[in-house]
């Protein structure tokens, strides 16, 4: 009678461990989603969907062109009318990045106070996706020191290569700041230049990929990502840029490319081939080691 009652109270008292463990768990799941969707709030993951409205192809403006298109996204944003506002207190290159990208608000608007530092790593959301969408001004390491500038201003070679080393091989500390310190380290960016395109092949096998060189045609691209091998294209002036631009090739859907453009949330969706094309300048395949 005694052991059945020993029993019985080890079998209450495991019962009761196990629901507090299932609590626990939920709770903490809970808590990372709350966590989650404040970062994202905070500019960290998420950009707000109204800006997507103001997002049409880039384009070098005068300044009093640029203070008018501010002003008139304003009138609509609330944290582009703070800036806007305050526009004397910001460069013109900043102000200019943010009325071609109003997603970069929140960068912009904290740019002067910011710490150079990395703050944080992937969310849970980033980690589950194929190849992570990472943009190179996200507040986690947006402000760190890459070469002439910041990361969020001049990293969108390491930013792309580190969604496509996080992809391939599941490795997710090699976020944004850390692909651009070994940058810096292995002699891949070029002062006045930026990052050399070295650091797609001989770079990216340090990195645990391998980065191939591949010709400019819709069935090579195609083959590839079939393949699941992403694709990093460098591209000129045009949908992504005023200048020069690194963006990634993620998938084939329909007969569309899969884009994850580091600098914004929504240039990173499906494009026709055609309309990529006369942008590339050149592109590597990328598989795990």
């Amino acid at each position: 009678m005694k052991k059945r009652k020993t029993r019985i109270r080890w079998g209450r008292v495991c019962v009761a461990g196990i629901i507090l463990m299932l609590v626990l768990k939920l709770l903490a799941s809970f808590v990372m989603t709350a966590f989650e969707k404040r970062y994202e709030e905070l500019g960290f993951g998420e950009s707000a969907e109204e800006t997507g409205t103001f997002i049409t192809k880039p384009e070098k403006l005068p300044q009093n062109q640029v203070n008018a298109k501010l002003k008139k996204m304003a009138e609509q944003l609330p944290k582009i009318k703070e800036i806007y506002d305050n526009r004397e207190q910001y460069s013109e290159h900043l102000l200019s990045l943010v009325c071609n990208n109003p997603e970069m608000a929140d960068f912009v608007k904290n740019y002067n106070d910011a710490e150079h530092i990395a703050k944080g790593g992937l969310t849970r959301k980033e980690k589950m996706q194929k190849i992570p969408l990472l943009l190179q001004w996200d507040k986690r390491w947006g402000y760190v020191d890459y070469g002439d500038n910041v990361l969020g201003l001049s990293g969108c070679a390491p930013t792309c290569l580190s969604m496509v080393v996080i992809g391939l091989t599941g490795n997710d500390a090699m976020t944004p700041d850390k692909i651009a310190e070994f940058a810096t380290q292995n002699g891949y960016y070029v002062k006045g230049t930026g990052t050399s395109w070295s650091i797609m092949t001989e770079g990216a096998e340090k990195l645990g990929v391998q980065g191939t060189q591949i010709s400019l045609s819709r069935n090579r691209i195609k083959g590839e990502l079939e393949k699941e091998h992403p694709i990093i294209c460098s591209v000129g002036p045009g949908d992504f840029t005023t200048e020069g631009h690194f963006i990634v090739l993620t998938g084939y859907e329909n007969g569309e490319i899969k884009v994850n453009d580091p600098n914004c949330r929504t240039r990173s969706t499906l494009w026709d081939y055609e309309e990529l094309q006369g942008q590339i300048r050149n592109l590597w395949a990328f598989q795990k080691s």
